[in-house]
């Protein structure tokens, strides 16, 4: 009796050992398999090509130019510019002198009589000059005929102020450029050469050698009959 009790008790020791490594199975396998997530690549964003370094202009490579001094009118009235030529013959410096002020703009050789009167409504783009010294700044441009055979740009600001926002386009000069105008105008007279970017990665060079004393004539040119009159009525 007792060997049948044994037994008893342990078929119902193995039954329940069974059932539960059954029960075991059962769960694992109706477990949903853990997956590991792929470590996805980190986004790279496309590499921007810094621009190339402006060279420093080498002074005296060709024959020193004379500034050609031209009387002009406009709408607003009488006004003088000079105009020098780049080495490479492709562009025209101007300095435009209106009373007490100066403009300052650059267009392809022999266009500026076709397309200065033209409001300024291009692109504006940051370019950058420099001169024999190493100086180098940027300067804004608001350019009319961008990439065309008319191209012609009147500056915005100068040094370029990339840290704020763009105002209006300029129609043409105006009051709004005056510093920046008088600023470049005032670098290039402390210089002989300088780079201009005219477009991004076009460069083209003027000898600036003379602005100085041209400026000064003008001026003075301008000013001689209001000194003559005030000295008459005297």
């Amino acid at each position: 009796m007792t060997r049948v009790l044994l037994l008893v008790s342990t078929g119902i020791l193995f039954t329940i050992l069974g059932c539960s490594g059954n029960s075991e199975k059962a769960v694992s396998k109706s477990a949903p398999a853990v997956v590991k997530a792929s470590v996805a690549p980190a986004s790279t964003s496309p590499a921007v090509e810094p621009a190339p370094a402006l060279s420093v202009p080498s002074v005296g490579q060709t024959k020193q130019q004379a500034w050609r001094s031209e009387n002009v009118k406009d709408g607003v009235g009488n006004a003088v510019t000079l105009k020098r030529t780049s080495l490479d013959r492709k562009f025209d410096l101007i300095v435009l002198q209106k009373g007490s002020y100066s403009f300052l703009s650059f267009v392809r050789h022999g266009h500026w009589e076709s397309v200065h009167n033209l409001p300024a409504k291009g692109k504006l783009m940051y370019l950058r000059v420099k001169f024999e010294d190493g100086l180098e700044k940027r300067i804004e441009w608001d350019q009319l005929g961008f990439a065309t055979e008319n191209l012609y740009s009147v500056l915005w600001s100068y040094p370029a102020k990339t840290d704020v926002p763009i105002g209006p386009v300029l129609e043409g000069p105006t009051s709004a450029s005056v510093g920046g105008d008088q600023l470049l105008i005032q670098d290039m007279m402390e210089h002989k050469t300088m780079l201009l970017e005219v477009e991004p990665g076009v460069t083209t060079q003027f000898d600036v050698t003379g602005l100085a004393y041209e400026l000064e004539k003008v001026r003075s040119t301008k000013t001689q009959p209001v000194l003559e009159a005030r000295q008459t009525a005297g």
